[in-house]
């Protein structure tokens, strides 16, 4: 190739493609680049190799376009070759609905009396831009039959070509069926006035086989048609169907959208069938009430209430609830005073998507107070906990003072549900009361709106705390507000600096439970482990069973050699004492806990202490966490025990794996014998069975 460059050679680029210069800097002139004669392809992808380097101007979209030329042309041939496989003429119409263009739409068009590949061409027809697509499918209408005709009619009507309404239109009374429900839907897809007068005009006349079909496409026609221009058109449509003669759902459907799409003017329609006791139209309006927008449909809504039946009025009060406008809070209130308990129990249960400022708050005081029946008082409580309203908090709490002591509690539940923070100090004060219900709704409360700095007042009354019912609520109360401290790592602080002064068992027990729990929840640290560990040795009998019931649910296996030792000199707690420990134990063993723990001999001892079924299946339980052949070897045993005996395989199937590849794999293969022979789980057994044909038969 020649490369005079600036100079005029035989060898010039395409006129089409235009000079083709390199930017070289502010003033300087362009370089032509000659191109040889080998054809515009070679000036495509020339252009397109020079693109990185700079080159610009006109000629590479140009080319580009050439280059897709070039491809249409090929991915035609393809279609028009009989030598072509159908699934590169699959890919080839796949390609072409992205690319195609006017040209390929002949070869396209061949295709659609093609059974086996019309579906790919009317793929790559439907969404092809050029107006050649949408004739070629019209054309193919007065050509085909069937279903290559009933394919072609939807693929039109995904087009929504107008000009086809009339070549439709005439299909409606086809002798299929199946193609004159085509035609019906590809008419109610194009949506336009004409083609709504086709369809209402065959609808006027069809048989009653057809009704349904056409009834379902002049839905769709009225949806477009009210989309795109809401009016007197769409409206008629509805109107038609919403009378008597076609199913419910369609009645339904045309009613919900000749309400909509009258707009401000459906109001009225909506509310007219409120009153009625056609079903299906009263479906469609409970529909169109929960979405019709605006506070003037709302207030149309509220103002039917009084006078509808009880039932559409709870329906009504759970429709206006939806709707979340406040303009329904008014007659939401007057219902909550209803003769009716239906009625009211629905109006309390709405108030709260309603009331954004407090006003329902006095009836809702009301309900709870005259306790007329529990599903009322239940519902006040909760909407209670919901409504807005600055001061709705301080005006909960002056209720308390006057309340029966069942609605205290529940009102000081809605405190604690409503987080008011203010009311901390009261609620401090009924905790400390003589109510036990009272008390345990404060303590329930107090762990919610509790705060840090409240932890030593909240410490002195629960371990004040005798009554056995408060201990639970008083312990969650310590707990959820110690649970609020940063950082984390300081939560148990006050609560072992409590214990360590503690005096009396009471106290003691009192503390011990709580600290448990946080350190369940936020690990364990040395000062709370060995607070815990002195208590162990405490003079009293239930500050020892509390402490040790806390160690036995250590988050870690610190308490790991205590377990063991207890279990060996106190019979009556061995059990507990070891269902901790095994816990420990075998989280040590599956590398689930990093405690140091010298895991063999602990389990060694530990099997030697167990006496009850339960005890067994514990510590088997534990050692199918303990991947060695010692581990195996006290398994062994407990094969031929019947009360054991399947626990026993599953954990040897557990360890398996790890000595499968050891010395030990050929006593490991005795023992998944023995399992598939005496075992009568057929699981265990298929285990076992699957694991020792992978391993020696000679054991040691």
């Amino acid at each position: 190739m020649q490369t005079n460059l600036g100079s005029q050679t035989a060898h010039r680029p395409p006129s089409c493609l235009g000079p083709w210069p390199f930017a070289r800097g502010p003033g300087s002139r362009s370089v032509s680049i000659p191109i040889p004669r080998c054809g515009w392809v070679f000036a495509a992808v020339f252009v397109l190799a020079l693109a990185p380097f700079g080159v610009s101007g006109q000629g590479a979209p140009v080319a580009a376009e050439l280059s897709r030329s070039e491809e249409i042309r090929t991915l035609v041939a393809r279609l028009q070759s009989p030598a072509v496989p159908p699934e590169e003429k699959a890919n080839a119409c796949r390609r072409l609905a992205i690319i195609g263009t006017k040209d390929a739409v002949p070869a396209l068009a061949a295709m659609l009396s093609d059974e086996k590949l019309a579906h790919l061409a009317r793929a790559a027809l439907e969404p092809m831009p050029d107006p050649a697509a949408a004739a070629a499918l019209r054309d193919a209408l007065g050509q085909l039959q069937g279903k290559l005709l009933v394919g072609a009619i939807n693929s039109v009507g995904f087009r929504r070509d107008g000009r086809a309404t009339a070549t439709l239109a005439g299909l409606l009374a086809h002798a299929d069926t199946q193609v004159a429900a085509a035609a019906a839907a590809a008419l109610g897809r194009i949506g336009t006035g004409e083609a709504a007068q086709r369809l209402q005009a065959a609808l006027a006349s069809a048989p009653a086989n057809r009704r349904i079909t056409l009834a379902d496409a002049c839905l769709t026609c009225a949806e477009g048609l009210g989309a795109a221009q809401p009016g007197k058109e769409a409206a008629a449509i509805y109107d038609r169907l919403c009378a008597g003669g076609f199913p419910d759902y369609v009645r339904t459907a045309a009613m919900r959208g000749a309400i909509a799409v009258r707009g401000a003017g459906g109001v009225a329609l909506l509310v007219q069938q409120l009153a009625g006791d056609d079903q299906a139209m009263l479906a469609a309006a409970w529909g169109a009430a929960r979405v019709l927008p605006g506070s003037s449909v709302t207030a149309a809504l509220a103002a039917e209430l009084p006078s509808l039946p009880v039932a559409k009025q709870v329906l009504l009060l759970h429709v206006l609830a939806e709707r979340a406008d406040k303009a329904a809070l008014p007659v939401a209130i007057d219902a909550a005073r209803a003769a009716t308990a239906e009625v009211r129990l629905a109006a309390i249960q709405a108030v709260p998507r309603l009331d954004a400022n407090g006003a329902s708050l006095p009836i809702l005081l009301q309900a709870i107070a005259a306790g007329q029946n529990p599903a009322e008082v239940d519902a006040a409580v909760v909407s209670l906990g919901q409504i807005g309203g600055a001061d709705t908090n301080a005006k909960i709490l002056a209720a308390l003072g006057t309340a029966a002591p069942a609605n205290r509690a529940r009102l000081i539940t809605v405190l604690g549900v409503r987080r008011a923070e203010t009311a901390r100090s009261q609620l401090m004060k009924y905790a400390e009361g003589a109510d036990p219900e009272v008390s345990k709704a404060a303590f329930r409360a107090l762990a919610l709106v509790g705060r840090p700095g409240d932890l030593p007042e909240l410490i002195r009354l629960s371990t004040g705390c005798r009554d056995e019912a408060l201990k639970v609520p008083a312990d969650l109360a310590v707990f959820g507000v110690a649970m609020k401290i940063e950082p984390a790592t300081q939560r148990a602080d006050p609560v072992v600096k409590a214990l360590r002064a503690a005096t009396t068992p009471q106290a003691k027990c009192s503390l011990l439970r709580p600290l448990g729990a946080i350190v369940k929840a936020m690990g364990s640290s040395p000062q709370a482990f060995d607070t815990v560990k002195s208590a162990l040795g405490d003079s009293d009998a239930q500050v020892r069973d509390t402490a040790l019931r806390c160690l036995a649910e250590w988050p870690d296996a610190s308490p790991a050699p205590l377990l063991l030792d207890l279990a060996k000199r106190d019979p009556a707690n061995r059990t507990l004492a070891l269902r901790g420990g095994i816990r420990m134990a075998a989280n040590v063993a599956a590398g689930r806990d990093p405690t140091s723990l010298a895991v063999l001999a602990w389990f060694i001892e530990a099997n030697q202490l167990v006496r009850t079924t339960d005890e067994k299946l514990m510590i088997v339980s534990g050692l199918g966490s303990l991947k060695r052949i010692e581990g195996l070897r006290m398994l062994q045993p407990y094969l031929d025990d019947s009360a054991v005996k399947t626990e026993a395989a599953l954990a040897v199937v557990e360890i398996a794996p790890a000595l499968a590849a050891t010395k030990d794999a050929a006593d490991l293969r005795r023992v998944l014998d023995q399992i598939v022979r005496s075992t009568e789980d057929a699981d265990v057994r298929r285990k076992a069975g699957k694991m020792a044909k992978s391993l020696p038969k000679k054991g040691a």
